[in-house]
């Protein structure tokens, strides 16, 4: 299932438009939905649910980049760590991956989209 996730990913990256990044976005969310359900943990899946709907709309709000600042290749790391075990990894590489998507975050009060906009690109 995770493959087959980082492939539609994968896909969206690709593309290009609004309608790309706004696929590409959904598909990155969905990633990490998939990795809490495997936890196995109802708490933390409702807490994920949660925070992917918010983080996704920060992301198309506020995200500097072109697409999903979550990126593709951080997900095939995390998932190559916790396919081998590796949770010292997994853990570092999440991290790393938490920085990045706040990195690339424009959290300056300025005039920009209106959020209706925003969920339309």
């Amino acid at each position: 299932a995770f493959k087959t996730q980082l492939e539609e990913e994968g896909r969206f990256i690709a593309e290009r438009g609004p309608s790309a990044r706004r696929s590409e976005i959904k598909a990155s969310g969905d990633f990490h939905l998939l990795l809490a359900s495997v936890a196995g943990n109802v708490i933390l899946q409702r807490f994920m649910e949660e925070l992917v709907a918010r983080s996704s709309l920060v992301i198309a709000l506020y995200g500097r980049s072109g697409i999903s600042s979550c990126g593709h290749n951080e997900h095939l790391q995390i998932l190559d760590a916790l396919e081998n075990g590796n949770t010292v990894r997994a853990s570092a590489l999440m991290l790393h991956h938490i920085d990045h998507i706040e990195a690339d975050l424009d959290l300056r009060v300025r005039s920009g989209p209106a959020l209706r906009q925003a969920l339309e690109s």
